[in-house]
């Protein structure tokens, strides 16, 4: 461990409407309550939620925490995974928070994975107003994702379709107490949506990810924490734009990512789904000429540097189509896919029939498994 995070180290981030306080280091844990005090006023009530996989000696350690900061602390839990996203958990959740009394000059803090604290984002941004929320991470996917862009919940079997526009207010990242080794699922998850929000920054951010690479794999936590906090940046430059076309470019990869899970099972780790979605959405802008072949041959090379493989299976080219079809036209009345007119310039591109299906059976026949 580097003596970079000796102390608590702290970053500003744009959200929308607001921005999230990050603090990261090696006693973020040891020190929350005082942080949190601090920036809530006068401690009174705090809704404890923990996810659910949460080690008991972690929970015990910020339960403390809370109580050293003068917070009366009420204890809730709540679901791990998709289970999480759904309105019924939102309305268990705020059933919580009015059970409890908790008001908007309370605090609500939550630990667990990425969903659950996604839920939590949205339930506390109808609560009162909005209460502050605080999250602890568990992992670098909770790290990049849930601060400024938390997961929409599942309506109806239709993923990730309903939310508000949230942000969490405090994001508490231990790397003491985080899951960040370079194989885990969640650590790869990470490091997809790093390129992602690279590609949608700019041609900078794009290098200076690229020349992070390989200190990212080399498993370094305070290189792993610095390279998120850039994708953290970036996802809040992003969401918070006043122009549509730069927020909607946080959706590079996702419609395509969304199709072949659909198709192939929920088996396909999200990372491969995510990162197969880039390597496709660069290939069909290529296809179209609004992207360089070397743009899309440097996005291939930064992820197989961070060990995001490709998926082999047989997939029927019509049932991946008509997934996507049925994915985009579940958030819109037009077929448009994220596509990148170069790095930095991603939009909402019109795709003819012909296109998509000779770029659809190609990738199908590229991934096949081969015959013996």
């Amino acid at each position: 461990m580097t003596d970079r995070y000796e102390d608590v180290a702290r970053h500003w981030v744009s959200a929308p409407g607001g921005s999230c306080d990050v603090r990261y280091g090696t006693d973020v844990v040891e020190t929350m309550g005082k942080i949190l005090a601090s920036n809530v006023g006068r401690p009174n009530l705090c809704a404890y939620v923990v996810g659910e996989g949460t080690d008991a000696g972690l929970e015990e350690r910020i339960r403390r925490q809370l109580t050293d900061g003068g917070f009366r602390v009420v204890r809730m839990e709540a679901p791990a995974g998709a289970a999480a996203r759904t309105m019924t958990e939102v309305t268990r959740t705020l059933e919580g928070f009015a059970n409890a009394g908790i008001t908007c000059d309370d605090l609500v803090l939550g630990v667990g994975d990425v969903d659950t604290l996604s839920m939590l984002a949205h339930a506390t941004a109808m609560w009162c107003g909005r209460v502050p929320l605080a999250c602890v991470v568990r992992d670098l996917d909770g790290m990049v994702e849930v601060a400024t862009t938390p997961r929409d919940l599942d309506v109806a079997g239709v993923a990730r379709i309903a939310g508000v526009s949230t942000y969490v207010k405090y994001l508490l990242c231990d790397p003491g107490v985080m899951n960040l080794a370079e194989d885990a699922e969640t650590s790869r998850l990470g490091r997809a949506l790093m390129v992602a929000s690279a590609v949608a920054e700019n041609e900078d951010t794009f290098e200076a990810l690229w020349n992070k690479a390989d200190s990212v794999m080399a498993g370094d936590p305070a290189d792993v924490l610095d390279a998120a906090i850039d994708a953290l940046k970036s996802r809040g430059h992003l969401v918070s734009s006043t122009s549509v076309s730069i927020r909607n470019s946080l959706a590079y990869g996702q419609t395509f990512a969304r199709a072949l899970e659909a198709v192939a099972g929920a088996d396909v780790p999200a990372s491969t789904l995510l990162a197969e979605g880039l390597r496709f959405s660069a290939r069909l802008a290529c296809s179209l000429e609004l992207l360089d072949v070397e743009d899309v041959l440097m996005q291939d090379e930064l992820l197989d540097t961070f060990d995001l493989g490709e998926f082999s299976g047989n997939v029927d080219p019509k049932a991946l189509a008509d997934a996507m079809r049925r994915d985009r036209f579940a958030r819109s009345n037009r077929f448009h896919l994220c596509l990148p007119h170069g790095i930095g310039r991603l939009r909402m591109t019109v795709v003819e029939d012909d296109v998509l299906m000779d770029n659809i059976y190609a990738w199908c026949d590229a991934h096949a498994p081969a015959k013996e």
